[in-house]
């Protein structure tokens, strides 16, 4: 999953027990936060600043066992499951989806199954 995700300011995925329903959430480390990404990149000029993000699973979320299950026999479905569930996170953050349209077609797939 981390080297799905490298190129995506994600320093880590981790299991947490703090998320009640919702199967991924994103965190930050260091210095910026994602609420201070999302107002200084908001500022009228051109430096973006990205912050260090961790996405956490739910640990006692079923989407984990499913994870599990992958890692051991599908690395291709897990790619997949992976670039959807980092998608999630962003939107449930408030951040904008790198490419809309792989997500779509992603969805879809596991949709029409």
């Amino acid at each position: 999953m981390k080297k799905t995700l490298e190129s995506n300011n994600i320093c880590d995925i981790k299991f947490t027990n703090r998320l009640k329903n919702h199967p991924v959430c994103l965190s930050s480390v260091g210095d910026i936060s994602l609420e201070m990404q999302k107002v200084l990149n908001a500022l009228p000029n051109d430096n973006k600043v990205n912050a260090k993000m961790v996405l956490e699973i739910n640990h006692d979320h079923p989407i984990k066992e499913k994870l599990e299950e992958l890692h051991k026999n599908n690395k291709e479905e897990l790619e997949k499951y992976t670039k959807i569930l980092y998608s999630q996170a962003r939107l449930i953050e408030g951040l904008p989806i790198d490419n809309p349209t792989e997500i779509s077609n992603l969805i879809c797939e596991y949709l029409s199954k």
